[in-house]
């Protein structure tokens, strides 16, 4: 089963993995780490190299980083082994409860990554552009042989915006 860990600057990734539990109920195998701000490269480095190793399982380990260059994502960077330690920036709430869709299914993480990723993206819309229409609901969690095929278009997926899923 892969391993989440959540990792921003400040209490962001804590606030996400509450929410998303708030909403979802309890995540299995999932983490959050809030570097402090006055956390340096090494110290950094240490934090995020415990958690990797308490979730690494069979099936690796997902990062979810708040933003690309920043100091959490540029240090993740240095653990980044495609196939068992994937990287996705620009962690948001949807994203992290759309996982709690894949459950214990088993799925190689680079596919989970770029499903995820495509899940992110679709979560992002702007509001005066659906103004007056009904937001769709979110989908439901594909079964696990859908779930799978995802991923693999996940590189072409929709533009920022297009096929709204009403945030999930």
């Amino acid at each position: 089963m892969i391993g989440t860990l959540i990792l921003s600057h400040g209490s962001l990734a804590d606030e996400l993995l509450t929410a998303a539990r708030t909403i979802t109920g309890e995540l299995e195998r999932f983490d959050a780490l809030s570097l402090d701000w006055s956390d340096g490269f090494d110290e950094a480095k240490t934090k995020i190299g415990a958690a990797i190793e308490r979730l690494n399982g069979d099936g690796g380990v997902l990062i979810l980083t708040d933003m690309f260059g920043g100091t959490p994502c540029n240090v993740a960077l240095t653990f980044l082994d495609p196939g068992k330690v994937e990287i996705v920036t620009g962690v948001n709430l949807p994203m992290v409860v759309r996982l709690a869709c894949l459950g214990r299914r088993e799925m190689p993480v680079a596919e989970v990554a770029g499903w995820l990723l495509e899940k992110g993206r679709s979560s992002i819309c702007l509001a005066s552009e659906i103004q007056g229409q009904r937001c769709p609901p979110p989908e439901p969690c594909p079964p696990a042989a859908e779930t799978a095929g995802a991923a693999a278009t996940a590189g072409a997926a929709a533009p920022v915006g297009a096929g709204r899923e009403g945030g999930g």
